[in-house]
């Protein structure tokens, strides 16, 4: 069993990871359901009209909302964070697991070294 501070840091680190995925990361399958419900039902933050969508339709406050969580890495990580947290509280012990949470965080670290080296 590993440590639990830790898992705590691998879970930390993971959040990040998961987060950056759901809201940035260009990956098909994550980023074309992201930009077409982004299209439908945000809005530009300067728009002057906040019941027109970026395509031209109208939205609601609830939706864009949506639209807006799905895009920002703060609003997200609370959501990806709660559920990174159930999941290693449900299955800290599970080897599938801690690998999953190992995998995220390095993950993480490499993307961010990567991201001070020079190209």
């Amino acid at each position: 069993m590993l440590p639990y501070w830790l898992v705590v840091l691998l879970a930390v680190l993971a959040t990040h990871r998961v987060t950056r995925i759901v809201t940035r990361d260009q990956i098909p399958l994550v980023a074309a359901p992201r930009e077409a419900f982004v299209q439908r039902w945000g809005v530009y933050e300067d728009a002057q009209d906040k019941h027109t969508s970026i395509g031209g339709l109208r939205t609601n406050l609830a939706m864009r909302s949506l639209a807006y969580l799905w895009e920002c890495d703060w609003c997200a990580s609370v959501w990806t964070g709660a559920a990174v947290a159930y999941c290693t509280y449900r299955w800290v012990d599970a080897w599938w697991w801690q690998t999953a949470l190992l995998a995220a965080a390095a993950s993480t670290v490499t993307g961010l070294i990567a991201q001070r080296e020079p190209d």
